[in-house]
């Protein structure tokens, strides 16, 4: 197993980064504590026993392969990249996944995707080494300000040469190692083995990250129960271990929303909660296909129905979140501002981007000539308008209309609905919202 330019630049720098952190006392004044803490984080005793599974898994698989003619002692080293930076992480994401379908498809596009890049970036054609450290000093600078400059909107240019920077350095390298596998071409045999591995190791532990992300469900399941209800007994976690038929995509919703599935008696009231849970689930999920129907339906429709609805209700949903976060904001800011409320915090509080919206997000806000007084609206994609505003300290009131509101917040003036004495809107009393 020897080591190629490239790896040795790897370990080089790997291996400077450390000294300096050990050599210079700033540094390690700084660093030492967040290091040991990490430390001690990552080896507590049940973690360190999922490191040994996960080893396991990973050898018995690549015994296998070896087994099928996928693999020999020059693919140690594959092997061993392969388990710290595909498998490994696979395991703890699996934590995250909220079906079988999700994970496996983030297993294949990783995989086939890493396994071609270790194959042709790590051993295919690897610079000199001075060249190699140049390279991998300009791809961390390059990529860590990419990574800082994607925070915040300010950094915006910095980020735009960051992106040029990168796609050059990876042209770069395309370039070179494609003109080196024409001018010395590869031992195809050997290529085509470390890449099969690549793609057969993490793909043939699928069945290990499933189960291991169901049992990590299963856990966390349980111990909400434990917190919020009552422990469940075992023959109740056996009833939801079968009533969720073993299936991520189930257990995941197994939320707050059935807490009484702690109240079953034995196994069998157990399985009858359980029934009753996925009848529940398959409920939400016709009526969610339905409003999304409708909500494709009405896209482009003008006016409103029999029940004062707009009929085009595209962006209804987050409208109204948004103008209901700027009125808690108004309220919340109001004493900052010193005691008036505010009209130039629209794009922070709006925070589009985090919420899907255009950066010309339409959000307006409005303030009287004493600061007393507010409104705030915005025109949906169909062309109706929302509104809400106060008047007196945690005041409401909404509007709707086809036209932005003319007047203050008040009771029953100008369309205007006081949220707390009045019946609403109908586009605000409807929801608009999910049914998951």
């Amino acid at each position: 197993m020897v080591l190629t330019s490239r790896e040795i630049a790897s370990v080089i720098l790997i291996g400077a980064a450390v000294v300096v952190v050990l050599a210079v006392p700033k540094f390690r004044a700084h660093m030492a504590p967040s290091i040991r803490a990490v430390v001690r984080a990552a080896f507590v005793l049940r973690l360190v026993w999922l490191y040994i599974v996960v080893v396991i898994m990973s050898v018995a698989s690549t015994g296998v392969a070896w087994l099928i003619g996928l693999w020999d002692v020059s693919l140690l080293k594959d092997a061993a990249i392969i388990t710290a930076t595909v498998v490994f992480p696979m395991t703890f994401r699996s934590l995250s996944f909220k079906s079988g379908g999700e994970l496996t498809h983030a297993l294949v596009r990783d995989t086939f995707a890493l396994a071609a890049l270790l194959t042709v970036y790590l051993d295919a054609a690897p610079l000199p080494l001075g060249w190699e450290i140049v390279y991998q000093l300009a791809a961390i600078f390059f990529i860590t300000i990419q990574a800082f400059a994607s925070t915040k909107a300010e950094f915006a240019p910095a980020k735009k040469v960051s992106d040029v920077s990168v796609f050059l350095l990876g042209a770069f390298l395309l370039i070179w190692t494609s003109a080196s596998l024409i001018q010395t071409p590869p031992d195809w045999s050997d290529f085509f083995q470390s890449l099969f591995f690549g793609f057969w190791l993490p793909l043939s532990l699928l069945p290990f990250f499933y189960l291991f992300g169901y049992f990590a469900v299963t856990e966390t399941t349980l111990a909400r129960f434990r917190a919020f209800r009552k422990p469940l007994s075992p023959r109740v976690t056996t009833a939801v271990m079968i009533g969720t038929r073993l299936r991520l995509s189930l257990l995941t919703r197994l939320t707050g929303r059935y807490k009484a599935i702690a109240d079953a008696t034995g196994f069998r009231d157990g399985l009858l909660k359980m029934v009753q849970f996925r009848a529940d689930l398959d409920r939400r999920d016709a009526e969610e296909t339905e409003r999304l129907r409708r909500l494709s339906a009405g896209a482009g429709a003008t006016g409103v129905d029999d029940d004062g609805l707009h009929r085009d209700r595209r962006e209804f949903e987050v409208t109204k979140k948004r103008l209901d976060w700027i009125w808690t904001c108004q309220n919340g800011q109001y004493d900052r501002q010193g005691g008036r409320y505010w009209d130039h915090l629209t794009d922070l509080i709006v925070d589009a981007e985090k919420h899907g919206l255009p950066a010309d997000h339409g959000f307006l806000v409005e303030i009287s000539d004493s600061g007393q007084t507010w409104r705030s609206w915005r025109r949906t994609p169909g062309g109706a308008v929302l509104a809400v505003g106060g008047r007196e300290r945690r005041s409401m009131f909404y509007f709707q209309g086809d036209e932005p509101p003319d007047t203050w917040p008040s009771g029953s003036v100008g369309g205007w609905r006081d949220a707390a004495r009045e019946a609403w809107p109908p586009d605000w009393n409807h929801n608009d919202g999910t049914r998951l």
